[in-house]
């Protein structure tokens, strides 16, 4: 294939080493207390709770979209509580060895509520209309597990340099078709991206009328096995989809063809495929990365009801230095880049945004404490929730250490954060410096308490206190030590309400 002049294939090179580096790499009970009333001081941490639960599933029929004050959208519960999710990967050819009790009992200590659950087309359907029953009872097994925890999951069609053609794993070799063009294994994984072979597979996957069918039959297969599942809330269509770069046409166009003319037409086909047989579960929809690089996304409008924007947060310039050991260097731009460009789509189609995937290869690094902080708070000002890659104990992007501690700069994911708002959320977000966390939100037509993980013995070892901009005798909190959770029930005043919590040795104003 020929790219123009040797320093346009250099441009190219550069600027798409940056793209595919971006892609990724490729969290009531016996020991409830009583009711207090409202005031300025509530129950503190005691010490010596049971370990937190995730707590119950979401009922997945009854979920619906709730707008902020600010226009953001959320999944809403049958009470129209604006809710946020937060959780991680686990990325695995192996359910049953990587799913397993300790894995999810880590997650339930540190608070988290939501699975991304990779699967393969190539595991579940190896040879075209055979579908392997031992991997899809694998993966009933993984379901079950992480119900057993309290555990919502979203259902990750996963791909990695497209598929094992290229010694990996996503399409099967039976629907990988290369033309004959040439495949050179690269020391750097990504830019396998970037070879002949793989740049015609993902053309033929998305122009082929039967490999098209064979795409919405695979998926609708798996759909009708967990699709009454009650741990499974949607399904995320592909994994970090990718396409090819035409020859004579340049990349800005070749990144918006792929998003607008093939891959959106793709997940509308699929989801038009999968909707009869699972009419309650949010589709959750990529782009490729190119926010990451200052590109926009272009992605077309989805004919559908139940989607959410599930795009990835990585910084470029730290992922480089990840993978060639290079110095991951901390620039703040970065996230002012990022932000506008990734809100956008979700914006413009009145979506639900969360992050499908961000994490750390090499958290300890200089400056990679403020690289999650500021990563949390970009999430917290644009989203309503995450899953981080990946879910493990030991070391690259592990958050937890092989003896099940907290990795350091990394660790900090493990905060307080609300999960469900009694109305429209304005504003939410821990502080880690003054362990503050602060709610503001708008009376609608939400009913119930807000909800708060408030991570106790981590947040608050010597004790907590919640305030709220609410006068005294007005609204009243009772909190969960089985679950961790604090729920505030505030008056229904047409107005606006603020719910802080901060340590109970310096508690915090909490104004509107």
């Amino acid at each position: 294939m020929t790219w123009g002049p040797t320093s346009t294939r250099r441009c190219f090179a550069a600027a798409t080493t940056f793209a595919l580096l971006a892609l990724g790499a490729c969290s009531s009970s016996d020991d409830a207390a009583e009711p207090t009333d409202g005031g300025t001081a509530t129950t503190a941490s005691t010490g010596g709770s049971a370990l937190p639960t995730a707590g119950e599933l979401l009922d997945v029929a009854s979920l619906t979209k709730a707008t902020g004050t600010d226009g953001r959208v959320y999944l809403a519960d049958a009470d129209g509580r604006a809710l946020q999710l937060r959780g991680f990967n686990i990325k695995t050819q192996d359910p049953l060895a990587d799913v397993t009790d300790q894995a999810l009992t880590d997650a339930n200590e540190r608070g988290f509520n939501l699975l991304r659950l990779s699967v393969y087309w190539h595991l579940f359907e190896p040879e075209q209309g055979q579908f392997d029953e031992a991997y899809l009872a694998d993966i009933d097994t993984a379901l079950d597990r992480a119900a057993a925890h309290g555990i919502t999951v979203i259902v990750s069609f996963h791909q990695d340099i497209f598929g094992p053609a290229f010694g990996d794993a996503g399409i099967p070799e039976w629907a990988t078709r290369t033309d004959g063009a040439s495949y050179t294994k690269q020391d750097l994984w990504l830019l396998n991206y970037l070879e002949p072979a793989v740049q015609n597979a993902w053309e033929h996957l998305y122009e082929d009328d039967d490999l098209r069918v064979a795409q919405a039959t695979a998926w609708t297969t798996v759909a009708e096995r967990v699709a009454d599942h009650p741990s499974v809330i949607g399904y995320d269509l592909l994994n970090e989809p990718f396409g090819k770069f035409r020859e004579g046409e340049p990349i800005t166009e070749s990144v918006r063809r792929v998003q607008a003319e093939q891959l959106t037409p793709m997940y509308q086909r699929l989801i038009d495929a999968m909707r009869p047989i699972d009419p309650d579960a949010w589709m959750f929809v990529e782009a490729p990365n190119v926010a990451s690089i200052g590109a926009p996304i272009s992605l077309g409008p989805l004919d559908d009801d139940k989607v959410v924007f599930f795009p990835h947060l990585y910084d470029p310039n730290i992922e480089t230095a990840n993978y060639t050991e290079g110095k991951a260097e901390l620039d703040l731009s970065f996230f002012e880049m990022y932000e506008p460009l990734i809100t956008t789509y979700a914006t413009d189609n009145d979506l639900p945004l969360m992050i499908g995937e961000w994490g750390l290869g090499a958290p300890d690094k200089p400056g990679m404490d403020q690289f999650v902080a500021e990563s949390i708070a970009l999430m917290d000002r644009i989203g309503s929730g995450w899953t981080m890659f990946t879910w493990c104990r030991g070391e690259s992007y592990c958050p937890i250490d092989a003896e099940g501690n907290d990795r350091p700069n990394i660790g900090q994911i493990v905060q307080p954060w609300a999960r469900a708002i009694a109305g429209a959320p304005t504003s939410f977000g821990y502080d880690p410096e003054s362990h503050v966390l602060r709610i503001v939100f708008d009376d609608n037509d939400a009913t119930g308490t807000t909800d708060l993980y408030l991570a106790e013995d981590i947040a608050y070892p010597d004790g907590y206190v919640i305030t709220t901009s609410d006068a005294d005798g007005e609204w009243s909190s009772i909190y969960d030590a089985a679950t961790g959770i604090a729920s505030v029930t505030t008056p229904e005043s047409d107005g606006t309400h603020a719910i802080c919590v901060s340590p109970e040795a310096s508690p915090a104003p909490c104004e509107i």
